[in-house]
C-alpha cells in the first residue's frame, strides 16, 4: 500500500482548494455519464443482441448499492495505480458515474421509445440514415427529460462523491483531498466549526451550478420540447445573457454549433425507412413477453448461483455469518419502510394541500427541488454530536436520517400528482358533496396514486442506498451504529474486509432486485391498468 495521509488541514485558507477539487471530479463524472450512457443506448437501439445483454443489466446496475463501490474499487485501484492521488480521483469518478449512469440510460431509452410517429415520418421523408436520425431526432426528444432527471439526481451524485471521498477502509481515509476528507477530518477531530464551514461551502458550490449550468441548459433545453413553438419564451438567465454577449463566446458557440451539425449529418448507416419503423413498433409491441422472460431468466439465474454458490459461501462464511446478513437485511428493510411510511404520513396531505393551491405549487416545487441537490450526508456528523452530547436517546434515532433525502422524491411526486389532477373531477366531487374520508379514498388518492408511487420507489431506493452511511456514524473517537446490512458493509470496511464488503453488497443488490421484481414492478403495473384517468 502506498503512504497513507493521516490528516488534513482544517482551515478555511484551504477550502475553497477542495471545494475545486471536488466540482472537478463532479464535472468529469457527469460527462463520462452522459457519453457512456449515449452509447450504451445506441448500442440497445441498433443491435438485438447488445440489447439482449444490455436491458437485463440494467435492474442488477440500478439495485447494487452506489456506495459500496468505491470500498470495493479502491483496493484494486491502489494496487494497479501508480500514485495514491490517481487512484483516489477514479474511485470518486467512477463513483459519481455509477449514481448517474443507470438513470440516464433509463431516460434515454423512455424517451427513444416515446418519439412520436409523426417525427418519423418526417425522418422517412428526408430520407435520414440512422447516425442523422440519433443526433438529429431521438437525442433531441430526449434532452428535456435528461436534464430534469440529472437535476434530481445531483443530490445523490453529491452524496456519492463527499462519501467516496470520505471513505475509510482499514481505518484510513485514502484520499489527498475534497470536502468529503475536510468532513470526515472535521468530524475525527469534533470541530463544529470546520463542519459549519463546509457546509456553508456546499450551498455555494450548489448555488453556483444551479445558476452558471443548470439554468442556463434549462433555458436552452426548452426548445427541444415538444409544443413549446409558438409558446413564450421564458426569462433568460442572467448568465447566459452575460455569455451571448461575449464575443468570443458567441464565436466558440458558433465553432461548436457548426462542428456538432457537421457531425451530425454524416452519413453513417443505411437510411431509416417506413418498414423498419414498423418493425420496430412490432417489436415494441412484443416487450411484455421479453420483460416476463427477462425476468423468469433472471430469478432462475440468481436461484441457479445461489445453489452453486451456496458450498462455497457456507465454507467461507458458515451458516452464522449467512443467517446474519439475511437478519441485517431484514432490519434495514424493516427500518426504510417505516421511515418511508412516516414520511409519507407527513408529506401526502401536505403536498396535496400545496399542489392544490396553483399559487404555491410552483414555488414549493421549486424549494424542495433546491433541497433534494442537496447532499444531506453532510449533516450527519452533526446529527451524531447530538446523539453522542445526548446519550440517553436510544439508538433507532439514526433512521430519520434514512429518509433525509429520500422524502424529497415523495414530496415531489405527491406535488405533481396533485397538481395534474383535472380541476373538472375536483368540481365534480365538490357539487356531489364528497368530503372527509370518502373524499380522499374515491378521489384523491386514486388520482395522484401513480405519481406517489413513482416518487415512493425513488424514495425506498435513496433509502436503502443510505444505510451504508447512516447505520454506521462517527463522532470522534465514538463510533454510532444500529444493527442493518449498511452497518454490516460499513463495520467490515472499516477493518479492510474487502470480501465481506462484496459479500454484503451482492445482498443488498439483490434484496432490491426481489423488492422490484414481487413489489414495485407488479404494484406499477395494477396502477397503470387501473388508475388511468383516460
Amino acid at each position: 500500500m502506498p503512504d497513507v495521509v493521516e490528516a488534513l488541514p482544517l482551515g478555511l485558507v484551504y477550502l475553497p482548494d477542495y471545494a475545486v477539487q471536488t466540482i472537478g471530479r463532479m464535472l468529469l463524472g457527469l460527462a463520462l455519464s452522459l457519453v457512456s450512457a449515449l452509447l450504451c443506448v445506441a448500442f440497445i437501439f441498433r443491435s438485438r443482441g447488445a440489447a439482449k445483454c444490455l436491458l437485463p443489466l440494467l435492474d442488477v446496475g440500478q439495485s447494487f448499492p452506489v456506495l459500496a463501490l468505491p470500498l470495493l474499487v479502491l483496493p484494486f485501484v491502489q494496487r494497479h495505480m501508480p500514485t495514491q492521488a490517481v487512484g483516489a480521483e477514479v474511485v470518486v469518478i467512477v463513483t459519481i458515474w455509477c449514481s448517474q449512469f443507470w438513470g440516464m440510460v433509463l431516460v434515454l431509452c423512455q424517451r427513444f421509445d416515446g418519439v412520436p410517429a409523426e417525427l418519423e415520418d418526417v425522418v422517412c421523408s428526408f430520407g435520414l440514415t440512422a447516425w442523422q436520425k440519433f443526433w438529429q431526432l431521438e437525442v433531441p426528444f430526449a434532452i428535456p427529460a435528461l436534464l430534469r432527471k440529472t437535476m434530481l439526481s445531483m443530490g445523490g451524485s453529491w452524496f456519492a462523491a463527499l462519501y467516496a471521498e470520505s471513505m475509510v477502509l482499514d481505518g484510513h481515509n485514502w484520499l489527498f483531498a475534497g470536502i468529503g476528507s475536510y468532513v470526515w477530518q472535521a468530524a475525527s477531530e469534533r470541530n463544529v466549526g470546520a463542519l459549519l464551514a463546509a457546509l456553508a461551502c456546499m450551498l455555494v458550490i450548489i448555488v453556483v451550478f444551479d445558476q452558471i449550468l443548470f439554468r442556463p441548459l434549462s433555458a436552452w433545453a426548452v426548445r427541444f420540447q415538444p409544443g413549446k413553438v409558438g409558446e413564450p419564451h421564458l426569462a433568460e438567465p442572467w448568465f447566459l445573457k452575460l455569455l451571448r454577449r461575449t464575443h468570443l463566446f458567441r464565436l466558440c458557440v458558433l465553432f461548436c454549433v457548426n462542428a456538432v451539425r457537421r457531425f451530425s449529418r454524416l452519413p453513417i448507416g443505411a437510411r431509416y425507412t417506413q418498414k423498419h419503423r414498423v418493425e420496430g413498433d412490432a417489436r415494441q409491441s412484443g416487450w411484455i413477453v421479453v420483460s416476463l422472460a427477462v425476468v423468469v431468466v433472471l430469478l432462475s439465474g440468481v436461484l441457479l448461483s445461489g445453489v452453486l454458490a451456496w458450498p462455497s459461501l457456507h465454507a467461507t462464511y458458515g451458516l452464522s455469518a449467512l443467517f446474519t446478513v439475511v437478519l441485517c437485511g431484514g432490519m434495514t428493510g424493516l427500518r426504510v419502510f417505516v421511515m418511508v411510511g412516516l414520511v409519507s404520513l407527513i408529506w401526502i396531505p401536505l403536498g396535496v394541500w400545496l399542489g392544490l393551491k396553483s399559487s404555491y405549487a410552483g414555488r414549493m416545487q421549486r424549494l424542495i427541488q433546491s433541497c433534494a441537490v442537496f447532499p444531506v450526508n453532510l449533516l450527519f456528523p452533526l446529527w451524531a454530536a447530538g446523539l453522542v452530547a445526548c446519550p440517553f436517546i436510544p439508538a433507532f434515532w439514526q433512521s430519520p436520517l434514512i429518509v433525509l433525502g429520500a422524502q424529497w422524491y415523495i414530496a415531489l411526486g405527491v406535488l405533481a400528482g396533485a397538481g395534474a389532477y383535472p380541476p373538472d373531477l375536483l368540481e365534480v366531487a365538490r357539487n356531489l358533496n364528497v368530503t372527509g374520508g370518502l373524499w380522499w379514498r374515491k378521489v384523491l388518492l386514486p388520482g395522484i396514486l401513480p405519481y406517489y408511487l413513482a416518487g415512493l420507489v425513488a424514495a425506498t431506493s435513496s433509502a436503502w442506498n443510505a444505510a451504508i452511511a447512516v447505520e454506521w456514524l462517527q463522532w470522534g473517537q465514538t463510533t454510532l451504529n444500529v444493527r442493518g446490512l449498511g452497518s454490516f458493509v460499513a463495520m467490515a470496511a472499516a477493518r479492510g474486509d474487502v470480501n465481506t464488503v462484496a459479500f454484503g453488497a451482492v445482498a443488498m443488490c439483490l434484496f432490491m432486485m426481489a423488492l422490484n421484481a414481487f413489489l414495485w414492478r407488479p404494484l406499477s403495473d395494477y396502477v397503470s391498468r387501473r388508475l388511468k384517468l383516460n
